[in-house]
């Protein structure tokens, strides 16, 4: 599954990237919903956070790190498929599987942004984590998630304070 996870974040990642690369991209996150029954790909640009600001007539750096103000979202078959594969496992998983389930995709969403921003695939100067919806794990994860990915960018303290308010 983890190869499966990468390799459509990565896909998602290059076309989305291909699209936006004139809008200045500043942001990836990688979701999943509470039950970690599906994944998606959103990106913040410069462009969009400032249509944001103009949009609710207030400072767009306050909808920097927010991920459901990102106006990009991927558009790929194979997210789609991982999707219904992990919803699939959890239809009818017991409690204990469950959990280890959630588990699981948390770790390879973590795994996968940080690989690939290993390996150059997401561009060094883009700020990756990941997160989760409607789930009270979205502090955690992202915080963990952020300093793993992006120990040396600068927008990393911006990014921590944001969750101190």
């Amino acid at each position: 599954m983890k190869q499966k996870i990468k390799q459509a974040v990565q896909e998602a990642y290059n076309a989305m990237y291909s699209a936006l690369k004139d809008e200045q991209i500043y942001a990836i996150v990688l979701v999943t919903d509470g039950d970690c029954g599906s994944l998606y790909l959103t990106m913040g640009t410069e462009k969009s956070l400032i249509n944001i600001g103009k949009e609710y007539g207030d400072n767009p750096e306050n909808y920097r790190f927010l991920k459901d103000e990102y106006l990009h979202y991927d558009q790929t078959d194979m997210l789609e498929k991982v999707s219904r594969e992990l919803l699939d496992k959890i239809l009818y998983a017991e409690d204990k599987e469950f959990v280890e389930h959630q588990v699981m995709v948390h770790e390879v969403m973590s795994d996968t942004m940080y690989e690939l921003k290993q390996e150059g695939v997401i561009d060094e100067n883009i700020f990756a984590f990941i997160s989760v919806t409607d789930d009270d794990m979205d502090e955690i994860l992202e915080l963990t998630s952020a300093n793993r990915c992006n120990p040396n960018h600068p927008t990393l303290p911006a990014f921590i304070r944001n969750w101190q308010h």
